[in-house]
């Protein structure tokens, strides 16, 4: 089984080996660990050597730390990228709950790194909230764009969307939530080779460890949760969502 979205940087690094000891423990052999702005590139853009064959990353700049984007990040990123282990552009996107980046700072953050990600050769791990017109307006401006819509809550509608883009759907803990039915649609609506599964680790636990630090070893309890939904078998699962991550990533 496979976490394809884990922020493992955000775990203490005396830590981070006893999280992925866990992980394996619990059947999760790989851990896609998303960078955020500019504190967290570095570390981890080092993980893929420090873990190879456990943890692959990908390198972005959340819409949070947008307005950190300036030409010295960029140049950065642009060097990052060709590191080994790197398999993607992200996390970026769009988030206008808190605005913690004014909106077209933003999209101007989105418009380049979908840029570089094409540039690249690179998927895109792609964030949103409350952004979603837009969003999907500056993904439209880049089509044949590969990647997911991570922590996906737009229903099964807005999954339809993404995948009518080419898109992978990434559903998150809150499929385990009880006021999570919107999350539940998206997950029975997503065909089996354009799903995947993730924690969001160290946020958003699922059932029945809400409140404490998520981590990758429950990525099980939200499989468990989908294939419930899918009426499918935790196997099944497991072997369609492992499938659409080595279709999306690479064969890692």
């Amino acid at each position: 089984m496979i976490d394809s979205h884990a922020h493992l940087v955000m775990f203490p690094e005396s830590e981070q080996d006893d999280v992925l000891t866990r992980a394996a423990e619990a059947g999760v052999g790989m851990v896609l660990v998303p960078s955020t702005g500019p504190e967290d590139l570095d570390p981890v853009t080092a993980m893929g050597a420090r873990w190879p064959g456990r943890v692959v990353t990908a390198l972005g700049v959340h819409p949070h730390e947008a307005r950190h984007l300036d030409d010295g990040l960029k140049r950065r990123l642009e060097s990052a990228v060709r590191t080994a282990g790197v398999v993607a552009i992200g996390e970026i996107g769009l988030d206008y709950h808190y605005d913690l980046s004014p909106r077209e700072t933003q999209r101007e953050a989105l418009r380049w790194q979908l840029g570089l990600a094409r540039e690249a050769g690179l998927p895109v791990v792609l964030h949103h909230r409350e952004a979603w017109v837009d969003f999907l307006a500056v993904l439209d401006e880049f089509p044949g764009l590969s990647g997911v819509a991570h922590s996906f809550t737009e229903g099964a509608v807005g999954a339809a969307e993404v995948v009518a883009r080419g898109l992978y759907v990434g559903i998150s803990g809150m499929v385990t939530f009880p006021k999570g039915d919107n999350i539940r649609d998206a997950a029975r609506a997503v065909p089996a080779g354009k799903l995947l599964v993730e924690t969001d680790s160290p946020y958003l636990a699922p059932v029945p460890h809400r409140g404490r630090r998520n981590e990758p070893a429950w990525v099980r309890l939200v499989a468990e949760t989908v294939a419930k939904v899918r009426g499918a078998g935790l196997d099944e699962v497991e072997r369609d969502t492992d499938a659409a991550f080595a279709a999306l990533f690479g064969s890692v």
